[in-house]
């Protein structure tokens, strides 16, 4: 049965590590922080090479435009910050409502209304080739963007959003939330294709294993198998015996790897599930990594990255 082993434990000066997002080229892995930085770090060494910032107040979401190479941050503040990681610099904000930093206090900054994104915390960001993104927030609406602009809202959520997500080859855009279901969307209409509803708990995450396939894991620790093209569920893959609060699927390495409030982190090899291995604990690795709850988890080039309540990223392999 394969373990967890930790490569680099890096300790960060916050209380809580609240977004992981791995750079495209998998070497290079952001942070964000309570405290409103983000940290990029070189995932072969575990050294920080930079830190960019600042939010006000907690960064919620990462994740890098496969186009450009650069880091789309969303904070408390209600920003869409998008930053150039090679030398720290900001680029802009897509929410429209910071307009750079003055020079003293943080309350000085020259925010103005928000008139594009979200009326609350962005907590999830998903983006494609062609400047193609997709947020979702704690306002329970999800919005399309293209190019830096809004294009599309879909606001049919009852609870906060919780994981934005683009199918493979179809471009179309999915969406979790804590109201307990998966929806898709048509970009045109901004209608509801399809509404999958299952979970007893508040979904903490959902990711695809191929075009027709998905995954989604509720708090409870219920792992539920999904097909595109029907409402109703395929099966129940796994069950945690544990309380969840984050879920990574790793496509690369077919397996999806989940975060706990517990600080283990367990990692389930859906291949062999899916396929009717007879044995489930085979499929399974688990280990307490982490002294606190587990806030967010990543992977890219074999590498799992983890952040924690207590300020801590650790970068794991499974051997």
């Amino acid at each position: 049965m394969s373990e967890i082993v930790i490569s680099h434990a890096i300790e960060l000066a916050t209380q809580k590590v609240l977004a992981l997002a791995f750079h495209p080229d998998g070497r290079h892995l952001a942070a964000g922080d309570r405290d409103g930085f983000i940290h990029i770090i070189d995932a072969e060494t575990g050294e920080v090479l930079r830190t960019l910032g600042r939010h006000v107040e907690f960064v919620y979401a990462l994740a890098f435009d496969p186009d450009t190479g650069h880091l789309i941050s969303s904070g408390k503040d209600k920003s869409l910050r998008v930053w150039n990681i090679d030398d720290g610099t900001f680029i802009r904000d897509e929410s429209g409502i910071f307009m750079g930093a003055a020079a003293r206090t943080l309350s000085a900054q020259g925010c103005r209304q928000n008139v594009r994104s979200h009326t609350m915390t962005v907590r999830t960001i998903a983006c494609e080739p062609g400047g193609v993104m997709a947020t979702g927030a704690q306002d329970c609406k999800v919005k399309f963007w293209r190019h830096g602009d809004p294009i599309r809202t879909y606001d049919w959520h009852s609870a906060p959003v919780t994981a934005v997500r683009f199918a493979p080859e179809t471009g179309i855009l999915y969406s979790s939330s804590q109201d307990r279901t998966i929806r898709s969307w048509n970009e045109t209409t901004g209608a509801v294709i399809h509404k999958y509803c299952g979970h007893n708990a508040g979904i903490c995450g959902f990711d695809f294993i191929d075009e027709s396939r998905f995954v989604s894991v509720d708090e409870s620790g219920i792992v539920i198998l999904w097909h595109t093209a029907s409402e109703s569920i395929d099966s129940i893959v796994y069950t945690a015996s544990r309380k969840l609060t984050c879920a990574h699927y790793d496509r690369t390495c077919e397996r999806l790897i989940l975060g706990a409030e517990d600080g283990a982190i367990e990692i389930v090899h859906l291949r062999d599930i899916v396929a009717g291995s007879p044995d489930v604990d085979t499929a399974v690795c688990s280990m307490r990594l982490h002294a606190s709850a587990v806030r967010c988890i990543d992977s890219a080039s074999g590498r799992i990255a983890s952040g924690d309540n207590s300020g801590k990223v650790m970068i794991s392999v499974e051997v």
